[in-house]
């Protein structure tokens, strides 16, 4: 299994490479391959069909918060001050389930590990919950997703194309409520900033620092090795990926 390690990207940029890597490893035959990566600058990601009628595109654009739509489903997250993951593999990789949860569930083994290496006790939410948003992702976790002492730590969501699966979720080190509320038309903004602030959790309040990127690559080294059973190896990307990076990005203009 591969590990690339990369930096801070615009939204356009990192949503292509993902794509560009997930394309990469199916038409190419490659090994599964995670990133982790960074924003650029604060952006608001929408889910592949949610619609824009309840974000207020006047606040993202005096706040300076970019807006991108991930080709994975889900709801809006704001990638501000935080590590992304993206975990790309062929469908038929022997060694994910090719059942949409049990993937899912996998895959979050593999970063309760890791992050239980870092010292962070958490868990996978087996029990499915009510949204209060149908927008707002951070407002409950969905079963699968990371949670200490029941708050939401990851969120994720994945994409099938019955050739490749691309999952990529967020893991926030600060949690920028007020400026994640504000990106949304909605009543009570208060409330909801309250609300989360009681079902969110981030990096720093568990550990008192931020986790650098290193830091987790190591670390998903030892929990991905443990669960997927593979040797996990640092490399860069191929030229090739770059150039579909690229492609894909002029064609999402």
């Amino acid at each position: 299994m591969r590990l690339i390690i990369d930096t801070y990207h615009m939204g356009e940029w990192n949503m292509s490479c993902d794509m560009a890597i997930s394309n990469y490893v199916h038409s190419k035959h490659k090994e599964p391959t995670i990133r982790i990566y960074g924003w650029t600058i604060p952006t608001l990601s929408l889910g592949k069909h949610q619609k824009l009628k309840n974000i207020d595109l006047e606040y993202l654009k005096e706040a300076g918060i970019d807006l991108v739509r991930r080709p994975t489903g889900g709801r809006a997250v704001l990638h501000n001050k935080e590590i992304t993951y993206s975990f790309c593999c062929s469908e038929n990789y022997p060694k994910l389930p090719s059942n949409v949860v049990k993937s899912y569930m996998k895959i979050s083994e593999g970063l309760t590990k890791a992050l239980n290496f870092l010292g962070v006790e958490c868990d996978v939410e087996k029990i499915k919950k009510e949204n209060l948003s149908k927008d707002i992702c951070y407002d409950t976790p969905s079963i699968y997703e990371i949670t200490v002492g029941g708050k939401k730590l990851i969120g994720s969501a994945q994409y099938r194309n019955g050739k490749t699966v691309l999952q990529h979720g967020s893991i926030p080190q600060i949690f920028d409520y007020d400026n994640y509320v504000n990106c949304f038309k909605i009543n009570n903004k208060e409330k909801m900033i309250e609300h989360l602030k009681k079902n969110v959790i981030d990096v720093f309040s568990l550990k008192n620092k931020f986790i650098e990127f290193e830091e987790l690559a190591y670390a998903f080294k030892i929990g991905f090795k443990e669960v997927f059973e593979e040797d996990i190896i640092i490399e860069g990307f191929s030229n090739t990926e770059l150039k579909m990076t690229k492609e894909i990005l002029e064609s999402r203009k």
